[in-house]
């Protein structure tokens, strides 16, 4: 039983986690006001935050 319940709040959290994750951007500025710590602050809006370039290569002073 107990592992069931566990199991339960494993997947309840992950299913948080990901509607979180794809929630307008509005609504979770929305949540930032009634705290801090639910919407962190928005990355650079010169880059398009993918992971791929590691930062470096998105910099307007790349190499060529």
């Amino acid at each position: 039983m107990w592992q069931e319940l566990i199991v339960g709040a494993i997947v309840l959290v992950a299913a948080l986690s990901l509607a979180w994750r794809y929630l307008p951007a509005g609504w979770r500025s929305k949540a930032a006001r009634l705290h801090p710590s639910l919407a962190p602050a928005a990355r650079d809006a010169s880059c398009g935050g993918c992971s791929a370039c590691g930062g470096d290569s998105c910099s307007d002073t790349r190499k060529a």
